[in-house]
């Protein structure tokens, strides 16, 4: 195999994972200037990119996340108005934290971003980004609004995917919260009471911001 090959494949020859360091740098040099345009900053959190809260109390969130020789996003939306539960059940705003999201496969399931070395990690990135940035950004920006937000939360909890099921924070609990929001009381009920019925170990302290 000659030199050109071995630069151009995952080899152990050429395995090198960036540190934390140089990803934020990759990561910086790549995306940053790109979102910033559209109003996604991440001067407060690294490896997230995240915009100012608007009129709804909605903010639109960018995370990258990696382990091992894999990067991700997730893309979503945060509400200043709703609090995480922790593990010791205890409720806590994160502002940086997204309710409501999707993974970066949710746009494209066969570009993936590899750590494999530096090189790898910057030629995936983009060409991620490159392809898949736009339908990103709409995505976001449609999720603007509490109904276009209760209507993703929706069809992620009538999905058929298994995941979803297993989302932190639980959809039942975010929507139950929306509907508050948007002033429909029944339906937050219903998602109240059917959130409590699925998860035993809490009470409705948990909902006590919606009193």
């Amino acid at each position: 195999m000659n030199l050109y090959s071995l630069l151009n494949i995952e080899h152990t020859s050429n395995l090198n994972v960036p540190n934390a360091q140089r990803i934020e740098v990759i990561l910086n040099e790549v995306i940053t200037s790109k979102l910033q345009d559209f109003g996604l900053d991440n001067q407060s959190k690294k490896y997230i990119w995240q915009s100012q809260f608007n009129e709804f109390g909605i903010k639109q969130i960018l995370q990258f996340t990696y382990r091992g020789i894999t990067g991700s996003f997730w893309f979503g939306t945060n509400f200043k108005f709703i609090p995480f539960l922790t593990e010791n059940k205890s409720l806590r705003h994160y502002s940086y934290k997204a309710h409501l999201f999707e993974s970066k496969s949710y746009f494209d399931d066969e570009n993936q971003i590899s750590l494999w070395n530096e090189r790898f990690f910057r030629k995936s990135l983009s060409n991620y980004i490159d392809k898949n940035l736009t339908k990103v950004l709409d995505f976001l920006y449609n999720l603007n609004t509490i109904e276009s937000n209760i209507t993703f939360a929706q069809k992620q909890i009538n999905s058929e995917e298994f995941h979803y099921k297993l989302r932190d924070p639980n959809l039942k609990y975010v929507l139950a919260y929306l509907f508050d929001k948007q002033g429909s009381f029944n339906e937050a009920k219903k998602m109240k009471t059917s959130f409590l019925e699925d998860n035993k170990d809490y009470d409705d302290s948990v909902f006590r911001s919606l009193d």
